[in-house]
Order: structure tokens, then C-alpha cells, then sequence
């Protein structure tokens, strides 16, 4: 009896106890184990499977990103390109109607010019007729009597030649 109480010695209710463990324990590795070992290989090749692919596109979000700001640098490189060449093309504009300008200026002037000095010599034509007359005016007045022809002409010559000469000295032009 003393075996009886002894609680480390086994008795029979543990031997059939632990058969019953041991054959719930075999079944439930034969028929039960295969399908969780399954799901949760499964469930782990999910897993795996949505991490690689969650690294595949932060890759592919890292290269798209890269391209995208090499795109936007490339883009930025060539509009500075084409201002700058536009610029250059602008000045190279203004510089060509600056020159077209200077030449039709040059050209305006060189064709005025002859009109310019025809006028200016029809004008002092003028002015000595002018003065001419005047002065025979003058004379016939002081006089009192009418000059011939030849002596109006020869009274004008040296009235007009005394003017340009007293001009030329003082450096006035007729």
C-alpha cells in the first residue's frame, strides 16, 4: 500500500492516460499536423512572397523616382539651353537691324546729300538775287537815277564778294 500512496510511482490509470496521450498526440501528427503545417507553409510563402514584391516596387519606386528627377534635370538643362540659345539669337537679331538700320541711314544720308547741297546752293542763289536786288534798290535810291544793266551786274558782283569775304573772315558761311 505504501506503493499505492507513493504519487511517483506510476499506477495504471496513468499508463492508460498516457497511451491515450500519446495515440491523440500520433493522430493528431498524422491527419491534423499535415494540413496546419500546410496552411502555415502556405501563409509563410504569402508572407515572403509580399515582401519581395513590396521590395520589388520600393526598387522600381526608386528607379522610377531616379529617372524621373534625371528627366526633370535633363528638361531643366535644355530649357536653359534654348533660352540661352534664344537670347543669343535675339542679340544676333538686334545686332542685324542695327547694321540694316545703319545702312539705310548711311544709304538715306548718301542720297540726301546731293538734294541738300542743290538747295543749299539754290538758297544762296536766292539770297545774292535777293540781296542784288536790294541793293540796286538801295543805290538807285541814294543815287536817284536808273543803273544800266552792266553796272546792276557789277555793283552786285563786289557787294556779294565784299559779304562773302567779311563771312569767310568771320567764319560764317554763305
Amino acid at each position: 500500500m505504501v506503493l499505492a500512496s507513493n504519487f511517483l510511482v506510476p499506477n495504471g490509470t496513468f499508463v492508460v492516460e498516457l497511451i491515450a496521450f500519446l495515440l491523440v498526440l500520433a493522430a493528431l501528427r498524422r491527419w491534423v499536423l499535415p494540413y496546419v503545417s500546410k496552411a502555415m507553409d502556405e501563409r509563410q510563402a504569402a508572407i515572403r512572397k509580399s515582401l519581395e514584391d513590396a521590395e520589388e516596387a520600393r526598387r522600381r519606386h526608386e528607379e522610377a523616382e531616379a529617372e524621373y528627377r534625371r528627366a526633370v534635370e535633363e528638361a531643366r538643362a535644355e530649357a536653359r539651353r534654348l533660352v540661352d540659345e534664344a537670347n543669343r539669337i535675339a542679340e544676333q537679331l538686334r545686332e542685324d537691324a542695327r547694321q540694316r538700320a545703319d545702312q539705310e541711314y548711311q544709304r538715306i544720308v548718301s542720297r540726301a546729300q546731293p538734294d541738300i547741297e542743290a538747295s543749299a546752293r539754290r538758297a544762296a542763289e536766292e539770297l545774292r538775287q535777293q540781296v542784288g536786288d536790294l541793293v540796286v534798290t538801295v543805290v538807285e535810291r541814294v543815287v536817284g537815277e536808273g543803273l544800266t544793266t552792266e553796272q546792276q551786274r557789277g555793283l552786285v558782283d563786289r557787294t556779294i564778294a565784299e559779304v562773302e569775304s567779311q563771312a569767310a573772315s568771320s567764319g560764317v558761311s554763305a
